[in-house]
């Protein structure tokens, strides 16, 4: 048995506000899409986050249905569950309106039975199933992004039956997910039911981790979705010009429960650190570090250096050079009399950023429920310890059912 295993492919992604860096996020899908296909899989997964919004644009859905095409085809079904950026309250999702088209099949916790060649339905409770992949004897199981929270009540129900199966699930599992990866983490090894293979999603890095005799598997983006995963780290510090190459981007092929990496090519994109003294010594090494450059690539420079009146002709000439550049300058003047700037991860915490990143697409459902469980983890701690101490006479609570988890139909 051979499949397929992607993740986290962002389509519709503008990075940096350019309308071709989405071009480029879908390419990466196709590519991906062409090379599992020439390696005759059975099927696909994909562990979450296909699209960057929960509400893609015209475009962007275009795209998405193009590439499962080519899937469909070659009768090749696919399975998906969805991840933090394109989960929706709403009943019907862009992933519902695929399944409708019969481009993938949605596994997970869900308000409605499905039933067709390739998906069962488990009757949990009353209006609650467990939709499951099913290929010849093997199990596909999982279900959609989840907060540490929700996850306590949903892992007990995400069992297989038969000997054999994957467990699809968009989280970070604290011991496999490096200190390096400045993410929160939802579950330990210990919560994780056992299964023959984890097709995990939500770690753009790819990761390989075994586990009971079974692999962890993180495919990581097929498309480069920020800086740590750029695919050159150049500094220039004293007068050593250093390149060295970042992480391979792409998916894996896994047969027998055994992954391969499948490596997609890639838009260059440098992650460049600088210190200079004066603006020619900033020009000289530019220069030098833009003749190993394609003029196609991405170039994010940090550039430290003692005050420069004039800056500007520096970044409008390395903007030429390259498809898109964005250069920030570090003064090391004292901070009580000059200027200083500093980084956006220096200034703002990981929630933070995350929002700022939301904010810069369309306002809807994924954005509300990101804020709202943000600060439903934080308030959690603080609320336990207020009952302790004020004791007050209260109605008992409704107990929460399996009904009041599940976002979509």
């Amino acid at each position: 048995m051979k499949f397929a295993h992607i993740a986290d492919v962002h389509l519709g992604y503008e990075q940096y506000h350019q309308s071709w860096r989405a071009e480029d996020f879908a390419r990466a899908f196709k590519e991906a899409a062409i090379k599992a296909i020439k390696n005759k899989v059975d099927f696909v997964i994909i562990s979450g986050d296909l699209f960057h919004r929960s509400v893609p644009n015209p475009k962007t859905i275009r795209d998405a249905i193009d590439i499962l095409l080519l899937f469909k085809r070659n009768n090749i079904p696919v399975f998906a569950i969805e991840g933090n950026h394109d989960k929706s309250i709403r009943d019907f999702s862009i992933y519902h309106l695929l399944e409708s088209l019969g481009l993938l099949n949605l596994i997970g916790l869900r308000k409605k039975r499905v039933e067709n060649e390739f998906v069962t339905s488990v009757k949990l409770s009353e209006k609650v199933y467990l939709v499951k992949g099913v290929f010849k004897d093997l199990e596909i199981v999982g279900d959609r992004y989840r907060t540490k929270l929700q996850l306590e009540k949903v892992l007990p129900y995400l069992r297989a039956e038969s000997d054999e199966s994957v467990l699809v699930l968009h989280q970070s599992i604290k011991e496999v997910v490096d200190v390096e990866i400045d993410l929160a983490y939802e579950l330990t090894l210990k919560d994780l039911p056992k299964a023959s293979y984890y097709a995990m999603g939500h770690v753009h890095i790819p990761k390989v981790y075994e586990f009971n005799g079974s692999y962890i598997v993180y495919p990581g983006s097929p498309e480069r979705y920020d800086l740590r995963e750029a695919s050159h780290k150049v500094s220039y510090t004293s007068d050593e010009l250093n390149i060295k190459e970042g992480i391979k981007k792409g998916f894996y092929i896994v047969n027998d429960f055994k992954p391969e990496f499948v490596e997609i090519p890639t838009r260059d994109f440098y992650s460049v650190y600088i210190e200079a003294s004066t603006k020619r010594e900033i020009e000289r090494k530019l220069l030098e570090i833009l003749r190993n450059v394609s003029n196609e690539a991405i170039l994010i420079a940090k550039v430290v250096c003692e005050m420069v009146s004039d800056v500007k002709d520096l970044i409008d000439r390395v903007s030429k050079s390259v498809k898109y550049a964005d250069l920030r300058f570090e003064f090391k003047r004292d901070i009580r009399t000059e200027t200083k700037f500093v980084s956006e991860k220096d200034f703002f915490n990981d929630f933070e950023l995350e929002l700022l990143e939301r904010l810069k697409g369309d306002f809807d459902d994924s954005l509300i429920e990101f804020v709202r469980n943000y600060f439903m983890s934080d308030t959690e701690s603080k609320i336990k310890k207020e009952e302790k101490i004020v004791k007050t006479v209260k109605r008992p609570k409704k107990p929460k059912t399996l009904l009041d988890f599940i976002g979509g139909g």
